[in-house]
């Protein structure tokens, strides 16, 4: 009886799912947002079609109801590469665009390969105006419907032998989408799809495409369902003086040659978590202290420096394993490992960033004009109200023209005489406005060169987003005829003949300015000594967090970070330096020379500032705040600096004369991780300090900072993060020094002091004053002498 009681349910089972397919659920117009949380896998497999992007064969029905959730998750294959480098993909908008690199092995490019595809979209897109694609190497393999409203839809897909290839493949997303009902400029924020990435991913078929058979095959590390990537340590000999140094030096490598955008790092003496996707686990030590972890120890171990990937059976196969006599040799071993990753100190010609975000920015140095094409924005023809499309340039950890520096887009576009005066043309940097041109004449027109002045006003060090958005206003939107959201009617096209032109801008230093160190890795990236790193050995978390940091300052500068674990704290002198420990560590004297009280040590613990049920005191401040600003003195001048803030973007600071006195900082309530950056007592160099009340909150706060999107935050003197909120707080200093890292010029310093006097109106007035007075004294001292005498 029980053998019947499967088959008959399997069957009721399937005949339900059959009718649940046939009948259309009601039209919902309810607001939602994207999913945030990952979706279980299905119970059976995808359907695989045998034509490659038909979706009617190839898309999985979403599973609703209890049945959906009931299987367990399956075992992930060894052979899987996960495919998106971050988990918060969201195509959103009526054109979306997202690109990168995907680095495979030999095996696994030769290997017949399947590609999963899952993704959820808003109810308000309009499946037959609306479509997904996705392209490897320039081979569109999916190209679908956007029709997955009510959870993640799952496809799998046929990835044509020869398509991948070994190295760097290139990966395109791109979605059309166009909304059901609404015509409206609004309605275009309504759009979304979002890539699961726990859905999306990779299946070789050969078992070699899972082992790597080289050290270089590390590059092909990947994610984990999450979008994350880790490298697991097993450092039996962590506690020694001399292991730190070669440990972190290899940090810094790995980090740099697999260049994925959350990456982090987990240093233990004798364990590692189970190899799989995303994962790397790296052995090092000398052969004395690897022989009782490993199955079996490589040959010659026990006379040189020795370097291998193994299958080993405690650890895992793809074990990278880096060994030698003595802790001298492992060294070498590491530096050897290093060697082809370094490049010279001189001016690079772009940012890598194409792990995450192609092509690679441009690093632009002085007067530049760079090509649309160049950039990887092709020409465009647009059919729908809201175009929008971005490029990526980088400027070096020097840039000082924020407060007058103008770059000018030359537009080459047209519109037609559908597009209505009252559109315009928007140009963002770092998701701050920029410019605005408005259309004010109908009848159509082309732009050739059209000069768009856009202020670097937001530019920051490394990689900056400039994004160019056209809203087009047009009668046949105003009337919204039903069909109309569909149309195929093109309006507007962008040429990629059009330029940005990057002006000749001031370049000198700013001590502190953690903003370079997160966008170049600067002053450590440059630097050709060794920087003293003071960690604490005794926590496997604090060395887990200065890995994590240093392979995060290498992937930012391009370069292995050059560093000396081995310094005492008391011998760093006039040296840059990075501290990594939590605050009763911190070294004597490096608390306070980065603005903050010793006292910090005993009174900033782990449970400072825990927030319980009800409001956090943070919130109940800033409440109170709100309901009294304006009833006193202080409240008025604070409601002031809003206004002119909002207004104008000005800041009081723009009116002092002199420099500030730095206040000591103290975190909020609630603020459980710090960066903090200040010149050291020479004036030579600068103190970087990374700590957090427990080894625990250190290597949790450290992990979640070094992710793509919150780094990038990273920015003034003091950032401090929460971990319950997961806030980010920039403290900007008010005490800045120069530094000259260019040989003299006039030119230069002309455009410092114009930087300068442009950020401080007081000083600026003073001196226009000052000079006035000395022209019309001078000028009557003149005219006198001249004069005739009676």
């Amino acid at each position: 009886m029980k053998r019947l009681a499967f088959p008959l349910s399997l069957t009721l089972a399937t005949l339900a799912a059959t009718t649940g397919l046939a009948q259309q659920s009601p039209f919902d117009m309810t607001p939602e947002k994207p999913a945030q949380e990952s979706v279980p896998a299905p119970a059976s497999p995808p359907q695989t079609a045998p034509a490659i992007g038909d979706p009617a064969q190839q898309t999985t029905p979403p599973q609703t109801g209890p049945a959906a959730a009931a299987p367990a998750r399956p075992a992930v294959s060894e052979s899987r590469r996960y495919l998106l480098p971050q988990p918060d993909i969201v195509l959103s908008g009526e054109n979306a665009l997202r690109s990168w690199a995907m680095y495979l092995t030999p095996e696994q490019a030769a290997s017949p390969a399947k590609l999963n595809f899952g993704y959820q979209n808003a109810i308000v897109i309009a499946p037959e105006a609306s479509r997904l694609k996705l392209s490897m190497n320039g081979v569109i393999i999916v190209d679908i419907p956007v029709e997955s409203t009510e959870s993640v839809s799952r496809a799998a897909f046929d990835i044509p032998a020869g398509v991948l290839r070994p190295g760097y493949n290139d990966v395109r997303i791109e979605a059309s989408q166009r909304h059901r009902t609404d015509c409206t400029i609004q309605s275009t924020y309504e759009l979304w799809s979002e890539i699961n990435p726990e859905a999306t991913y990779i299946d070789f078929s050969e078992p070699e495409a899972g082992r790597w058979q080289r050290v270089d095959d590390l590059r092909a590390i990947g994610t984990t369902p999450t979008a994350e990537t880790r490298f697991n340590f097993v450092v039996p000999g962590a506690d020694q003086a001399i292991s730190t140094t070669p440990v972190m030096r290899l940090a810094s490598g790995l980090g740099l040659m697999a260049e994925m955008p959350n990456q982090s790092f987990s240093i233990s003496r004798k364990e590692a978590p189970p190899a799989g996707p995303g994962l790397a686990t790296v052995v090092i030590g000398t052969a004395e202290e690897l022989e009782p972890l490993l199955g079996k120890l490589p040959q010659g171990a026990e006379i040189s420096p020795t370097t291998l990937i193994v299958d080993d059976s405690p650890f895992g196969p793809s074990t990278l394993v880096m060994t030698g006599p003595n802790w001298s040799a492992v060294g070498n071993a590491v530096e050897a490992f290093l060697t082809p990753l370094k490049r010279p100190t001189s001016q690079r010609a772009t940012m890598s960033t194409h792990m995450w975000r192609m092509p690679d920015p441009p690093m632009v140095f002085e007067y530049s004009r760079l090509k649309f094409a160049d950039l990887g924005i092709n020409t465009q023809e647009f059919s729908g109200r809201r175009f929008r499309t971005n490029f990526a340039v980088s400027v070096p950890s020097d840039f000082f023209a924020n407060a007058y520096g103008q770059a000018t887009v030359l537009l080459d576009a047209a519109y037609t005489p559908d597009v209505m005066p009252g559109s315009h043309i928007d140009i963002y940097v770092n998701g701050n406005i920029a410019a605005t041109v408005p259309i004010t004449t109908g009848g159509g027109e082309f732009l050739r060169h059209l000069p768009i002045p856009v202020t670097m006003r937001h530019f920051e060090p490394g990689y900056n987003i400039i994004e160019l958005e056209a809203v087009l206003l047009t009668e046949s939107d105003n009337v919204c005829a039903p069909g109309a959201t569909g149309s195929t009617d093109r309006r507007f096209v962008l040429f990629d003949t059009s330029e940005l032109v990057m002006p000749n801008f001031a370049r000198i230093a700013q001590r502190p300015n953690l903003s370079a160190l997160s966008g170049t890795g600067s002053p450590y990236g440059r630097d050709a000594a060794q920087i003293p790193v003071i960690v604490d050995r005794t926590q496997p978390e604090a060395l887990s967090s200065a890995a994590t940091l240093l392979a995060r300052l290498s992937v930012a500068a391009g370069r292995p970070i050059s560093m000396d674990a081995s310094v005492a704290p008391s011998a760093i002198g006039a040296q840059d330096a990075i501290s990594v420990s939590t605050i009763s560590q911190v070294p004597a004297g490096m608390l306070r020379q980065v603005g903050m009280p010793e006292s910090m040590k005993t009174s900033w613990t782990e449970n400072t500032g825990a927030e319980v049920a009800g409001a956090s005191t943070e919130t109940t401040l800033d409440e109170w705040q709100t309901r009294l600003r304006g009833s006193s003195w202080r409240g008025q001048i604070s409601s002031l600096e809003e206004w002119l803030q909002r207004t104008f973007n000005v800041s009081l600071d723009t009116f002092r004369i002199f420099q500030g006195v730095e206040p000591e900082f103290v975190p909020n309530p609630g603020e459980n991780f710090l960066l903090a950056q200040q010149q050291n007592p020479a004036g030579t160099g600068v103190w970087t300090v990374i700590t957090a009340p427990s080894a625990r909150l250190l290597e949790e706060g450290m992990r979640a900072m070094a992710s793509q999107a919150n780094w990038r935050q990273v920015a003034g003197r003091v950032t401090t993060y929460n971990n319950m909120s997961t806030v980010i707080r920039v403290t900007q200093p008010q005490d800045v020094t120069l530094v000259d890292t260019q040989p003299f010029s006039l030119r230069n310093y002309r455009r410092v002091m114009a930087n300068w006097l442009s950020a401080n109106a007081i000083a600026y007035s003073i001196a226009l004053v000052v000079m006035s007075v000395l022209l019309g004294t001078a000028t009557l001292i003149f005219l006198n002498a001249l004069g005739r005498k009676d």
